[in-house]
């Protein structure tokens, strides 16, 4: 398998995140050839949070895709990696509220077969 460009990595990552319903006004992306990082705020297009198990399906699918690349979510309501996914955004909205939980789900990349299909 070739290398990707910068640009390709960036095209790839815009595509998995449009897949999955990212609202981009809230989150931000880098790409370089090792590593994606996400920032901001992770919610989808209709202003919902994301739940543990749909963020583990979007690496899983960035892990498909982009072959040998890390992604780290640093964002103000998830934290995740290759390891664990961790929910620290506000309990009951993103707007309001004062309750914050942190929630720490392990990522078993022994369920998932990373060969391109």
């Amino acid at each position: 398998m070739r290398k990707m460009s910068r640009m390709e990595i960036s095209k790839e990552c815009r595509r998995v995140l449009n897949r999955h319903g990212v609202d981009l006004s809230y989150c931000q992306y880098i790409c370089s050839p090792y590593e994606v990082r996400l920032h901001g705020e992770l919610y989808k297009i209709d202003g919902t949070d994301f739940n543990a198990n749909e963020i583990d399906y979007m690496i899983h699918d960035f892990r498909k895709v982009l072959s040998g690349i890390n992604v780290f979510g640093e964002l103000e309501n998830w934290r995740f990696n290759s390891d664990q996914i961790q929910y620290t955004g506000d309990k009951s909205t993103k707007t309001g509220g004062s309750d914050k939980e942190a929630e720490v789900y392990v990522i078993d990349l022994d369920d998932y077969d990373f060969e391109a299909s």
